[in-house]
């Protein structure tokens, strides 16, 4: 399910950004490369594909010129080329300021949202949050808390369904409703009234 290099698939072979389901990883390269890629591996799983920056060409020619405003421009294309975000959120996490840009960048994009209705939560943004965290941001009960692999493996797997139901017949939008059921089919909801409990989250 993973497709490397969208950008210049885009460019070279019909890729459509708006058709296809990605979910965009944000995380900090280190530590927490390798929990970012056991998340891949579980969106994978799940029949999502992803977006990754260490799997990008954009990213990899930014990094060699050593330039923050191609690495920028690069992370707006994964961005516009993805229809979900999941953040990791770990101790060091907010040593770096890519993680919050991107967190920031995925819920000003109006098409994650698929007539984005309250109350909480989005239904395409999560954030797996691990590690010696006291309190974590509360901004992150706007999306879906997250604090183990299975969580992360039901709420794909709920992404999924509502990104196949976005695109079936005509197009049609998915209400709140039917997300709602989606997400609640699938556990999210429970995992969303446990986590948001535990964290200490409002």
């Amino acid at each position: 399910m993973l497709l490397n290099n969208r950008f210049k698939a885009s460019q070279e072979s019909g890729f459509d950004a708006d058709a296809e389901s990605l979910v965009f990883i944000s995380y900090k390269r280190s530590p927490d490369f390798d929990i970012a890629y056991a998340c891949a591996k579980r969106l994978d799983s799940a029949g999502i594909g992803y977006w990754i920056d260490e799997e990008d060409e954009c990213i990899a020619n930014a990094q060699s010129k050593i330039s923050d405003i191609h690495i920028a421009e690069c992370i707006e294309k994964g961005l516009d080329a993805s229809s979900a975000l999941l953040s990791i959120i770990g101790p060091e996490t907010w040593c770096t300021p890519w993680v919050p840009y991107e967190i920031g960048g995925a819920r000003g994009r109006q098409r994650f949202s698929i007539t984005y209705a309250f109350p909480r939560p989005h239904p395409l943004i999560a954030h797996f949050i691990y590690g010696d965290i006291e309190d974590a941001p509360d901004f992150v009960a706007l999306g879906t808390p997250l604090t183990s692999l299975y969580q992360v493996t039901q709420w794909a797997k709920s992404v999924a369904e509502i990104l196949k139901e976005s695109r079936s017949k005509y197009n049609r939008k998915v209400d709140y409703a039917d997300r709602k059921k989606i997400r609640s089919f699938y556990g999210v909801d429970e995992i969303y009234k446990t986590n948001t409990k535990h964290l200490y989250l409002y």
